[in-house]
């Protein structure tokens, strides 16, 4: 089995990705299921087959321990933890050959906590990769492209798992736009240029020290 992780900003698309993506190794008659690991999420654009709220609902912990919303968030993380065995015994009764694992809208909850770590390290015994959501709407800008790439490369570092980047929202881009970002990819000078060209001040200094 291999279980890909979708990870990305907030409203980068993961939550769409996994729905689409899914649906295409369904079509080409691949063996897929999908999860939701995000105890927030109110509406999924697919069915889950395993889905993290049916152990922890956000709503209730608000209700039950008088937290706002970010603090209910924050408890559903840490309370993950404890069912990481229940979750990989629900993945494992599919016995899938990929296993799409739709993560928390809000990053920073599963990726840069420890606790982020500890379930994607624990979650099955199966090869495991990442596949990182660059919001293409937010990336035209090379500041943000390049805070994208830090942050995935912070990803990179902390789980250890193989690495695909995938650009969101092309459809709503110009063909010249896409072919920018897929050109800092592939050729730092390129990104250098852009940043000299587009950039200023502060922002400009910050994407240059990061590029270093």
């Amino acid at each position: 089995m291999n279980l890909i992780f979708v990870l990305g900003t907030a409203g980068s698309g993961k939550s769409s990705f996994t729905a689409k993506f899914t649906r295409y190794l369904e079509f080409n008659r691949e063996d897929v299921m999908a999860v939701n690991l995000d105890p927030g999420s109110m509406i999924l654009p697919y069915s889950a087959n395993v889905d993290v709220r049916e152990y922890i609902k956000v709503e209730e912990l608000m209700e039950e321990y008088g937290l706002g919303p970010n603090g209910g968030l924050m408890l559903a993380h840490d309370m993950m933890a404890g069912i990481v065995e229940d979750l990989s015994n629900d993945i494992e009764d599919f016995t899938p050959d990929i296993c799409i694992v739709d993560t928390p809208g809000q990053m920073e909850l599963f990726a840069f906590r420890e606790i982020g770590a500890q379930i994607a390290q624990s979650l099955t015994d199966a090869e495991k990769g990442v596949i990182y959501i660059f919001d293409g709407i937010q990336c035209r800008d090379p500041l943000n492209y390049v805070m994208n790439m830090f942050l995935a490369s912070a990803i990179n570092t902390k789980f250890f798992m193989p690495q695909y980047h995938l650009i969101s929202k092309i459809d709503a881009l110009e063909p010249h736009e896409v072919e920018e970002i897929v050109s800092w990819s592939e050729d730092q000078y390129a990104l250098e240029e852009a940043i000299d060209a587009r950039l200023t001040g502060m922002n400009r200094s910050m994407s240059q020290d990061m590029l270093e």
